[in-house]
């Protein structure tokens, strides 16, 4: 052990030989020193577990040596013997055990006493510093238990947190999407009665809602996994602030008109430029709008005024809705809290106004709402900066827009190919209505052996087809058919990036995501036929 060095002072170096021979066989490291400058420099390289102290020495005595020893906090607990050849009185002992002194010897010392002594405290002395190590590696023990209890608590606090809002969305989840479903239910059911009677105009137009409405919420779950993953990027480009708000409001006249909702707006008189992605900047603005109209009882006053404010370009939406509780407004903008509730308990996935947010920052603005409370009504601006500002975004130099060639019309041979009976099916009925030639497969086998032998214009290709999935039929395709015409259009359920880069890679012309609109099918359609 480090600290089992014993130091023995005296100035006289025939006391030293004698005390180190009586200490040997101890077998103890035994350093000496010949005055108290020396014993210091002693103590500040090593560690000891006795100090032997002569009391009259030259220079520095041992008493006044002892004292130094115990004003300093690495030395104040070692043991001292103090040994003198001089006749001590009582003050001279007592003076020794005030500075620590744990024995007082005199010369001639026995050796047999010397070792003795020095035996018992050096073992104390070892026995101390084991204790006391041993303390500390239980005290750290047990702070590193606690560390770890209190790290699993908080994990296990966490994860609890983590399923009661898996265990919430998922029922907020649930109970949004049987809300569209019970309506399509009811719709089927009432074209099943009649099947041979035309459909009427509202089931028609339910359909075609309650639809939109869970491709919105499909959406809406799709673009929270890509901003968490940061795979939305920005394509900014000067545009007009009018020109977005007019977009919003189209994306939500149906839900304006429906409810009846009067829409007041109040632009400023001037042009204001700002640099944004339309599409998104859109997104969010008839994401506010849509809940304004939600929130807000039929027949009910919507407005929205629009302008510059310095270097920023502001939207506001005032409604007289159903209004939010104060303490909510500083949550309204976190995923999965869903801001209002309606007495239908329909109130979204609660992830509408978190996507907002983000979607405004990105554009390095904000969005904030206030309210009166319950029943007053909510207001909620977005503000970005106007173009040129130095907040603004950089905007890329875009190529000018082409015209669309004219298109031709002669039919086309299509084929699709689907394991699911009814998308084959309707999709198939949806390109023969239109005039063109369809034909089918169910798996990829089967596909392969279509393509090769009528060389179709177009091929609608699901992914996940049995025996042969889409991306085997490409490449069976590729090998051996180098100079097929066929324009292949890959269908599927994933739409992030990395999903269109693997289909492009794989060969295929198009992607579109499931659930695919026919507008976005005939236009695949319509681009084949204009390249005839």
């Amino acid at each position: 052990m480090a600290a089992s060095k014993i130091l023995i002072v005296d100035d006289l170096p025939a006391n030293l030989v004698a005390a180190e021979a009586a200490l040997a066989p101890l077998s103890r490291p035994i350093v000496t020193a010949g005055s108290g400058d020396e014993a210091l420099a002693h103590l500040l390289d090593h560690e000891f577990a006795l100090a032997l102290l002569d009391v009259n020495m030259p220079g520095m005595d041992g008493y006044e040596l002892a004292q130094l020893i115990r004003s300093r906090e690495r030395t104040q607990h070692l043991p001292i013997i103090f040994m003198t050849a001089h006749a001590c009185n009582e003050t001279d002992v007592l003076r020794a055990y005030k500075l620590g002194a744990v024995d007082f010897l005199f010369k001639p010392i026995v050796p047999e006493i010397l070792r003795t002594k020095a035996s018992v405290f050096v073992t104390l002395q070892e026995r101390t510093e084991q204790l006391a190590a041993e303390r500390m590696e239980r005290d750290f023990e047990t702070r590193r238990r606690d560390y770890e209890t209190t790290a699993l608590r908080r994990q296990r606090d966490r994860d609890q947190a983590a399923k009661e809002e898996l265990e919430r969305f998922i029922a907020i989840l649930a109970h949004e999407l049987r809300n569209p479903l019970a309506s399509l239910r009811s719709c089927i059911e009432l074209l099943q009665e009649a099947p041979s009677r035309p459909p009427e105009a509202r089931v028609v137009g339910a359909l075609d809602r309650q639809t939109n409405v869970l491709v919105r919420l499909v959406d809406d779950l799709l673009d929270v996994s890509r901003i968490k993953a940061g795979k939305i990027e920005l394509e900014p480009q000067l545009v007009e602030l009018a020109d977005v708000v007019d977009a919003a409001i189209a994306m939500c006249r149906r839900s304006i008109d429906t409810r009846r909702h009067e829409v007041v707006i109040e632009a400023c008189a001037e042009r204001v430029p700002i640099a944004a992605d339309p599409v998104r900047l859109s997104q969010v603005v008839a994401n506010v709008l849509g809940n304004a109209a939600r929130y807000t009882d039929p027949g009910g006053r919507i407005a929205i005024t629009f302008g510059t404010d310095g270097d920023d370009a502001f939207v506001r939406i005032r409604d007289n809705g159903i209004g939010i509780p104060a303490e909510l407004q500083e949550s309204i903008f976190t995923m999965f809290v869903q801001e209002r509730v309606r007495s239908d308990g329909s109130g979204g996935l609660g992830l509408g106004l978190a996507l907002a947010r983000r979607l405004i920052e990105m554009h390095a603005g904000t969005i904030a709402v206030h309210s009166e409370g319950r029943g007053r009504g909510s207001t909620f601006e977005l503000r970005v900066p106007r173009a040129g500002s130095p907040r603004a975004l950089p905007v890329a130099a875009r190529p000018e827009a082409t015209l669309p060639r004219a298109q031709p019309a002669r039919p086309l041979r299509a084929i699709v190919i689907d394991d699911n009976d009814d998308a084959r099916e309707l999709m198939s009925a949806l390109l023969r209505n239109r005039g063109h030639d369809v034909l089918t497969a169910g798996d990829g086998e089967q596909a392969v052996a279509l393509i090769r032998e009528h060389r179709p214009d177009v091929a609608l290709v699901d992914l996940g087809l049995p025996r042969l999935d889409g991306f085997g039929v490409v490449e069976t395709l590729r090998r051996e058919c180098p100079d097929l015409p066929t324009r292949l259009v890959a269908l599927t359920g994933y739409g992030a990036d990395a999903d269109r880069e693997r289909t492009r890679d794989a060969g295929f012309h198009e992607h579109l995501v499931k659930p695919v609109t026919a507008a976005a099918v005939l236009a695949c359609v319509d681009q084949q036929l204009a390249r005839r």
